[in-house]
């Protein structure tokens, strides 16, 4: 059993990675190519934001530009959770994945090392990272995370960081199991769980945004419609945590991996636009990452686990 003193760091951790993210880019040569003939179709994982619909179409400029750039047919990969776009990397149905950071630390475990980190978007100011963050109504009477106790507050997959992970890894530490201080229910999905503050099906919810909610779930329901910024206020902000990762499996040529680290690299040069459909909101662009850049996310994820089996 892990010491109750590790655990309790679990989210001063999770701040230190965020914070540690680096900003390094692909150089500026051509492609490498020679990879193609074996791999004539990319399949591209999407974790659900949004829905299976809404994610289809805002990938698909994205999608038409990496064929052109790669010289290879590109398909979206979705499912109706976390766990079918996860296991769909580890079973090699897919070639990589835009994860959360805790789903790429469960997709790693998974898979015994076979995936790893390949970009990240960084916020407009040139920061990473993003916040898990608990929302009301505006007009509500909940002022802070306390007001909330006892009530219906929403987290919405096991296998999502912000709305799952940090939520039930800040609780502990703080002395009290989330699903002990609320009535905290799984709503299946980030929009689902902000759809259902809304109407009156939730006190609260978990979900994630950024600094200025520049990226995260706000920001991309904001610009599909379905949710004004005043309609909500933030009454919990966790620390920051690693941004979402495209990942890749390591199984891939070495040449295909640099290029499409370049792909992603460069979409800020081609089109804004398409780097912030990918981003799933407003960026300055995707930069390199590393799994040294997830390892404490990773910790969390990996203690998270045990904690789940001592539970059975």
């Amino acid at each position: 059993m892990r010491s109750t003193h590790r655990r309790n760091l679990t989210i001063t951790f999770l701040t230190a990675a965020a914070l540690a993210l680096g900003s390094g880019a692909a150089s500026a040569d051509q492609y490498i190519g020679g990879w193609q003939s074996k791999f004539p179709v990319i399949k591209y994982g999407v974790i659900p934001v949004e829905t299976q619909t809404q994610t289809t179409k805002t990938m698909d400029n994205f999608l038409k530009h990496a064929e052109k750039e790669t010289g290879v047919k590109w398909e979206l990969y979705t499912a109706t959770d976390y766990s079918g776009v996860m296991n769909a990397l580890i079973a090699k149905q897919v070639h990589l994945s835009w994860l959360s950071g805790f789903s790429y630390c469960q997709t790693h475990m998974d898979s015994k090392g076979g995936v790893e980190p390949l970009v990240a978007a960084q916020e407009p100011d040139g920061s990473m990272g993003y916040n898990a963050v608990i929302v009301v109504k505006t007009e509500s009477a909940y002022k802070t995370h306390e007001d909330l106790k006892g009530k219906i507050v929403a987290r919405t997959d096991p296998l999502s960081g912000s709305g799952y992970l940090i939520p039930t890894a800040a609780f502990r530490q703080m002395g009290t199991p989330v699903d002990e201080y609320y009535k905290s229910p799984l709503s299946g999905g980030h929009p689902q769980s902000v759809i259902g503050v809304l109407r009156g099906t939730y006190d609260g919810a978990f979900t994630w945004t950024s600094k200025n909610d520049n990226i995260g779930n706000l920001r991309q329901m904001m610009n599909k419609g379905l949710l004004q910024r005043e309609q909500i206020r933030i009454v919990w902000t966790s620390p920051p945590l690693p941004s979402p990762p495209v990942v890749i499996r390591k199984d891939l040529p070495l040449e295909m991996r640099a290029d499409l680290e370049k792909l992603f690299v460069r979409l800020k040069d081609h089109d804004m636009a398409l780097a912030e459909s990918v981003a799933q909101g407003k960026t300055n662009g995707m930069v390199r990452v590393y799994h040294e850049d997830y390892a404490l996310m990773c910790q969390a994820a990996e203690m998270e686990r045990d904690a789940r089996r001592q539970r059975r």
